[in-house]
């Protein structure tokens, strides 16, 4: 399951120059939060909060949706295992 929530950021945190400020939304997969949701000009910024989505870290997406499903694929990839 993907839940996104909403988290509020003081107003000098974004800067998106006059544009209506959307919040910062968190994107969990299941259990972990994968990383965070930031509104700026074109989109949203993720930035990531687990080491398995650092691959997403700094990708502009057009919607929160389009992370969080990117997320999702990211999740299902197969990690590797040191030995």
């Amino acid at each position: 399951m993907t839940r996104v929530q909403t988290t509020y950021l003081d107003d000098d945190a974004l800067d998106l120059s006059g544009a209506d400020a959307a919040p910062a939304r968190v994107i969990e997969i299941g259990e972990i939060t994968a990383g965070i949701a930031v509104p700026e000009r074109g989109g949203v910024r993720f930035f990531s909060s687990e080491r398995r989505f650092d691959g997403l870290d700094g990708t502009l997406f057009r919607t929160v949706e389009q992370a969080a499903r990117a997320a999702r694929e990211r999740d299902r990839q197969p990690r590797l295992r040191a030995v």
